[in-house]
């Protein structure tokens, strides 16, 4: 549509069903001294399509909703649909990637910190900087085709914030956290030939990222998809650790395993985050790969 492309999910309501169970499981297996919070945000595609294309089954407010509405009344749920539905004149979603950019996850934080009785840092308090060129995900998609000419002849540029506090980072294979691998939260200097800027973020999809910072906050697990990838960095002035999980990367085809409920007590945590976007949610395989953690599957 014009210089955007977007992504159109369509609800399920068995699948989101299923989503906000398996969240419910994972609070019960985690135990009354661990909050849960649940944080789903809507795509650029509710904000920018044609509005027939995000009415009905394609409403993803609805499906937020829907999908809230599931959920047990010990789960706190942030509302980051209203704060980005007012700034949907601020450059909150790239146009030729799937994701938000790191301003839509700031204006989600702050309703997370809402959620969560946290003081939001104010934005211009954060040091920025920004990559000029980058085509994302929806230009790949559509690279060949005519419409992506206009994707390629305007591109996005990535705007940063980097985090307050000091912190330091490492990602690791599994949930041994054995011989990790040190990554910046956000990276300032990624080499011309990453073409996807969004990995500035946390280094991308890793399986499980620990994020240590100068604050002497608690500890939260963040379970999510690339998505949360660029919201990471603003927990840095909350929580003196964070335990960074990609569910897709365990208990399946061969790939490590992980006992959520042995390691959250082994890791002494706090709170657990689970973030996600509307195709997960709709989503039986990212269901599954949830319900691994917690052995639902079984």
């Amino acid at each position: 549509v014009g210089n955007r492309a977007m992504e159109i999910p369509t609800a399920t309501d068995s699948v989101i069903e299923s989503y906000a169970k398996t969240v419910n499981a994972l609070a019960s297996a985690l135990g009354k001294d661990v909050r849960t919070i649940s944080l789903v945000t809507p795509n650029g595609g509710e904000f920018y399509s044609p509005e027939s294309m995000h009415q009905g089954l394609n409403s993803q407010k609805d499906m937020i909703d829907y999908c809230y509405g599931k959920m047990g009344k010990d789960i706190l749920t942030v509302d980051a649909y209203s704060k980005l539905r007012a700034h949907t004149d601020e450059y909150i979603f790239f146009r030729t990637d799937h994701h938000w950019t790191q301003l839509g996850a700031y204006y989600a934080y702050t309703a997370f910190c809402e959620a969560a009785g946290f003081d939001a840092v104010p934005l211009d308090q954060f040091q920025t900087g920004r990559y000029d060129i980058f085509l994302g995900s929806m230009y790949g998609f559509t690279e060949g085709y005519p419409q992506s000419e206009v994707l390629k002849q305007n591109p996005d540029y990535l705007e940063y914030y980097l985090p307050i506090a000091d912190t330091h980072a490492r990602y690791y294979a599994d949930g041994n956290l054995e011989s990790g691998t040190p990554v910046s939260v956000v990276y300032t200097e990624l080499d011309d030939s990453v073409s996807n800027k969004y990995l500035c973020f946390i280094g991308g999809d890793t399986p499980i990222c620990i994020v240590e910072s100068d604050v002497p906050g608690p500890t939260c697990i963040v379970l999510k998809e690339s998505y949360g990838n660029a919201f990471v960095p603003f927990l840095t002035s909350h929580y003196g650790r964070i335990i960074v999980i990609d569910p897709r990367e365990f208990n399946r085809d061969g790939k490590p395993t992980l006992n959520l409920t042995e390691f959250a007590a082994d890791q002494g945590v706090d709170d657990l985050i689970v973030i996600n976007y509307p195709y997960m949610i709709n989503s039986k395989s990212y269901v599954h790969w949830l319900e691994r953690l917690v052995g639902m599957d079984q």
